[in-house]
């Protein structure tokens, strides 16, 4: 399929969707758990990021990565600067995020093909979260970090923010 056929496909109540190369990826519905972490690190990422002027976080928004691909991670951190060229008015969002944000789900089936897309799009960090170990792993081009409870989630691309991986996880 190209991403011209896909953009014009009707949205379907209950059911999400991604372009990978050509290829309809359907995407898991959230569960309570997989919500609570979004919300939890997108808003403690991005009350930071607008505070210091760092950049925005945008979630769950159509992003034209490549030629027929269409990827909607749980959410995108674009800096001040990537944020001011986006055009708010249109989707899927061409300009590339800094940062892309997954939370992953047992069923995901296309997670290290997705990695590869962002990374390959210029995506500087992809962001993997894994609730069901309570590990996060940061992609970076030809590199790849484990962070465990007791690390910290951190980024050169946002100085100053951290947050305890245990805490990303806490009360759930």
């Amino acid at each position: 399929m190209t991403a011209e056929q896909f953009d014009a496909l009707p949205e379907e109540e209950g059911r999400k969707w991604e372009l990978l190369d050509g290829e309809l990826i359907e995407v898991s519905s959230a569960t309570p758990k997989h919500n609570r972490i979004l919300m939890r690190l997108s808003s403690l990422l991005n009350t930071f990021a607008e505070s210091k002027r760092l950049g925005v976080v945008l979630p769950e928004t159509d992003l034209a990565v490549r030629a027929n691909t269409r990827l909607r991670p749980d959410f995108g951190f674009f800096s001040s600067e990537t944020w001011r060229t986006v055009d708010l008015d249109r989707v899927p969002v061409v300009e590339t995020p800094d940062i892309a944000v997954e939370i992953i789900s047992p069923s995901e089936t296309a997670v290290h093909r997705k990695v590869d897309a962002y990374l390959k799009w210029g995506v500087r960090e992809v962001w993997l979260i894994y609730p069901e170990i309570r590990t996060v792993f940061v992609h970076l081009p030809g590199a790849v970090q484990q962070l465990t409870e007791g690390a910290f989630l951190l980024s050169d691309l946002i100085p100053g923010w951290r947050l305890q991986i245990a805490d990303l996880f806490e009360n759930l």
